[in-house]
C-alpha cells in the first residue's frame, strides 16, 4: 500500500507550476508569430491588389472625388476603393471584394486570382463612374427637353414680379399700421 500512495505522489511532485507557465508563454509565443505572419501577408497581398489598381485609378476624371485607393491596417486590412467598398483577405488567403450598406456588408465577388478581383473592381468603379454621369445628366435634362419642345418651359419670374411683391408688402405694412393707430386711439 505504500509504493501505491509513492507512485502516486511522485507524479504530483514532478509537476511545476512554474515549466507550465513557460510552456504556455512558448504556445502563446508561436501563436502571436503565427497570427503576426498571418496579418504580414494579408497587408502584403493588399499592396500588390494595389500596386494592380494604381494605374486605373490614375486614369480617373479629375472632378471625381468618390474614389479612393487606401489601404488601412486595420483586422481584417482592407483597401478601400470609395466609401462604402474595400478589398480584403479571408482566412483562406482568397480576396473579398466586399459592400457596406444599409442592409449590411454584402461580398461582391470573391477570387484568389489578384488579376480577376483587379478586373472586377476596375469595373465595378466603371459602373459607378456611369452611374454617376447618368444622374448627373437625369439633373440636366428638364431644361434640355424644354428646348426641344417636349414639355413646356418653367415660367421665369422676372424682377418686375419681385418689385410688385415688395410694392404690395410695403402697402400692406403701412394699412396695417394706420388701422392699429387708429383703433388704439380713443
Amino acid at each position: 500500500m505504500e509504493e501505491s500512495a509513492k507512485a502516486i505522489a511522485r507524479p504530483a511532485a514532478s509537476r511545476s507550476l512554474r515549466e507550465a507557465v513557460r510552456k504556455a508563454r512558448l504556445e502563446e509565443a508561436e501563436r502571436l508569430h503565427l497570427s503576426a505572419d498571418a496579418r504580414d501577408g494579408e497587408i502584403a497581398r493588399l499592396e500588390l491588389l494595389k500596386s494592380e489598381l494604381e494605374t486605373v485609378f490614375a486614369e480617373l476624371p479629375a472632378n471625381d472625388d468618390r474614389f479612393n485607393l487606401v489601404l488601412v491596417p486595420s483586422r481584417p486590412a482592407r483597401l478601400w476603393i470609395d466609401l462604402f467598398t474595400y478589398a480584403t483577405v479571408d482566412d483562406s488567403g482568397a480576396y473579398l471584394f466586399v459592400r457596406n450598406s444599409e442592409s449590411g456588408r454584402r461580398t461582391l465577388y470573391s477570387s484568389s486570382n489578384i488579376s480577376e478581383i483587379a478586373d472586377r473592381i476596375m469595373r465595378y468603379t466603371a459602373h459607378e463612374i456611369v452611374q454617376r454621369e447618368r444622374m448627373e445628366g437625369a439633373l440636366i435634362e428638364p431644361g434640355r427637353t424644354s428646348r426641344l419642345g417636349l414639355e413646356p418651359a418653367p415660367a421665369r419670374t422676372g424682377m418686375g414680379v419681385v418689385i410688385a411683391a415688395f410694392v404690395i408688402g410695403v402697402i400692406t405694412g403701412v394699412a396695417g399700421l394706420i388701422a392699429a393707430v387708429m383703433l388704439s386711439a380713443p
